[in-house]
């Protein structure tokens, strides 16, 4: 174990009535599976606040195929001055293993910090999953149809912890591979490009692409009301993800009856890199706060 400290933002539109800390203990490259190194996440207990902790699971995003636990963590490390515990987890990326290998490790990351909630003083029933882009498509995945048993069979060790979470924050996540796969097809209009980001999720093209394509998993296809709260931020000029996905989560979830809420962030681009300003990361862990309190 280690202690780090980290930046904080003294904003008064951010901090109001929390308590600013800026120390954490980190324990580095947690294994929790067996098959690779990529198998592993970095755990941050916070100096503030009481256990058991609640807990921030972060899923950095990058198509699969780039990014890892380290990848923008400033807003997620802004939660410790709250008293919320972080997990940062990586995954196996496209060049070791092709989709769906990217669920099933986050799945597995998540029951191994199940499991281990006594000892690192976390509280199991309070964990909350934070994606951005291909990581909030995973949050998504398995925040809708974890608890659902969708999931059930993928792990080696932990078969028997839940992957039942308190909420789940989307930052600008896909409704499906093939949906955004089918958008790359329209942006470049037939021209010759390169491979395109699906080829190298699962190493396939062509018909038998397609057909990957419409076997894996959409988040949204069996919405029935019973799924956790869900906070979803998009930036009004994000060019790469577009706002309608945002959009198809709020009304799908909403439709069913579910605790759901969309922000739109004016003059906001893609990725984020973008979001590092008080009140663009507000809205959400004010969100957090209201899941955690429960």
């Amino acid at each position: 174990m280690d202690w780090i400290t980290y930046p904080v933002k003294d904003d008064s539109t951010y901090i109001k009535d929390y308590q600013l800390d800026g120390t954490a203990a980190v324990y580095k490259d947690l294994r929790y599976g067996r098959g690779s190194d990529k198998q592993s996440l970095d755990l941050y207990i916070p100096h503030a606040g009481k256990a058991p902790y609640p807990l921030i699971v972060y899923i950095h995003g990058g198509g699969f195929i780039q990014g890892d636990k380290t990848r923008h963590l400033m807003a997620m490390l802004q939660g410790l001055r709250y008293g919320y515990a972080l997990a940062a987890v990586n995954y196996r990326l496209a060049d070791e293993a092709v989709y769906p290998a990217m669920v099933d490790d986050v799945a597995e990351g998540i029951r191994f910090l199940k499991a281990k909630a006594l000892q690192y003083a976390l509280d199991p029933q309070r964990f909350l999953l934070w994606g951005e882009t291909h990581g909030a498509f995973l949050a998504c995945q398995i925040g809708i149809g974890g608890s659902k048993g969708r999931l059930d069979g993928t792990s080696s060790d932990h078969p028997d912890d839940t992957l039942c979470v308190a909420g789940v924050v989307d930052y600008w996540a896909p409704t499906s591979l093939e949906e955004l796969h089918h958008l790359e097809k329209v942006v470049h209009k037939g021209e010759t490009v390169p491979r395109s980001l699906e080829e190298l999720q699962f190493q396939a093209k062509g018909e038998d692409l397609a057909a990957l394509l419409k076997k894996s998993v959409h988040p949204l296809e069996h919405v029935d009301g019973t799924e956790p709260p869900i906070y979803i931020v998009h930036g009004a000029e994000d060019d790469v993800m577009p706002l309608a996905f945002s959009r198809s989560y709020q009304y799908t979830l909403k439709a069913a009856g579910n605790d759901v809420a969309l922000e739109v962030l004016p003059g906001t681009g893609h990725g984020l890199a973008h979001i590092q300003n008080a009140d663009q990361i507000e809205g959400t862990y004010q969100f957090i706060h209201r899941i955690f309190a429960v």
